[in-house]
């Protein structure tokens, strides 16, 4: 049953539009201001948002801006309902990256009709990656060229990097537009989403270059040395900076010493467990990350509440693209484990998974400690 959240200050209306989706069956949350919209957006994460331009604290431009830079309700349907039809105000909302545009006084079949096509026409955008994604693993089955693996890395990773884009750009839209409206607690939180993204697009970029290194057997380990603790906070805090309204990351370091290692190679494992944690784990859960030592290793963990792993599973996640069975429609490469069992390789360490079905995932990684001396 779709979700769809409804944010109009005009209470007969905001009453009016719930019952006619209610009526349809769709689930139905309203709000009656732009604040307390987007508060419900990134708690509910609707299936699609209905919400009007002129209201008081926060107008709906600035709520799609909001809803839009956060990766969780980056990629929701928009529908903006409003009395000004401007040609300005409606090519204004679609520069945005608004779906659709009803002008007051509408019809019930007006919105209605509105609602399910943005609702058909988000489904067929995400079946139509599935079947991208899919047919370039039949490909990949039968043709193994490096250039056919150039091709779907280029695939899968362009559909990623639209949600750390999109927080780029919806962030700094509303940190230039809104700039007396918004505090500067928030003004903050918004300039360290931007930066925080962009390290969350140069990761990708790594993964895509460590996989093309490793193909082309040019990958090699480059020790240094290096603050482990404090690496291993840089990278939770980035990921804190993105998910903290959606998902709580608590790291636990018992490590306060410096030691040779590769920075690359510990911030590919550390990036990518920490981001599948988050994938595949529900929002507002919690995310466990740990370092300590351990009879001459540093042992990092991470532990999720997520969906789990199917056991028949477990024993080829560390291929690439290889996918647990019962993801459903989470998106994903397939790459991020193949990519920590490759840099932990390099490292002279191992990895160990632990997953139970709907409990969640525990993966620990060994890494030798290494002391300049």
């Amino acid at each position: 049953m779709p979700k769809v959240l409804v944010i109009e200050d005009e209470a007969i209306l905001r009453n009016e539009i719930t019952d006619w989706l209610m009526f349809e069956d769709y689930q139905v949350l309203s709000a009656e201001n732009g604040m307390v919209g987007v508060k419900h957006a990134i708690q509910w994460v609707p299936d699609l948002i209905v919400c009007d331009i002129m209201m008081p604290e926060l107008d709906g431009y600035g709520v799609f801006l909001e809803v839009h830079s956060n990766p969780m309700t980056a990629r929701i349907p928009f529908i903006f309902v409003t009395a000004r039809a401007a040609h300005d105000d409606i090519r204004y909302g679609m520069t945005l990256g608004a779906d659709d545009y009803i002008t007051k006084p509408f019809t019930r079949l007006q919105l209605l009709e509105a609602v399910q096509s943005q609702l058909k026409k988000s489904e067929q955008r995400e079946q139509l990656h599935s079947d991208e994604v899919q047919y370039l693993k039949e490909a990949l089955s039968q043709e193994h060229t490096r250039s056919l693996l150039k091709v779907k890395l280029v695939a899968m990773f362009s559909h990623d990097f639209r949600n750390p884009l999109a927080a780029i750009l919806s962030s700094n839209n509303l940190v230039r537009d809104y700039a007396a409206q918004i505090n500067e607690e928030r003004r903050l939180k918004h300039l360290n989403r931007i930066e925080s993204s962009v390290h969350q697009l140069m990761q990708m970029l790594d993964d895509m270059l460590f996989i093309a290194q490793i193909e082309s057997d040019s990958m090699h380990y480059e020790p240094t040395m290096v603050d482990i603790g404090e690496t291993v906070l840089d990278i939770v805090d980035e990921f804190r900076t993105i998910h903290d309204e959606n998902y709580q990351i608590e790291y636990a370091n018992e490590v306060s010493d410096s030691a040779v290692a590769d920075s690359r190679l510990l911030r590919q494992v550390a990036s990518n467990l920490i981001s599948n944690a988050i994938k595949y784990s529900a929002p507002h859960s919690m995310v466990y990350v740990s370092l300590k030592r351990n009879d001459g290793n540093y042992i990092f963990t991470v532990e999720d509440q997520g969906v789990g792993i199917e056991a028949e599973d477990q024993v080829h996640l560390f291929e690439a693209f290889k996918r647990g069975s019962n993801v459903g429609s989470i998106t994903g490469t397939g790459l991020g484990l193949a990519i920590v069992k490759r840099a932990v390789d390099l490292f002279g360490g191992s990895v160990f998974l632990e997953s139970h079905i709907g409990q969640g995932t525990r993966v620990a990684v060994t890494i030798p400690i290494v002391h300049a001396e």
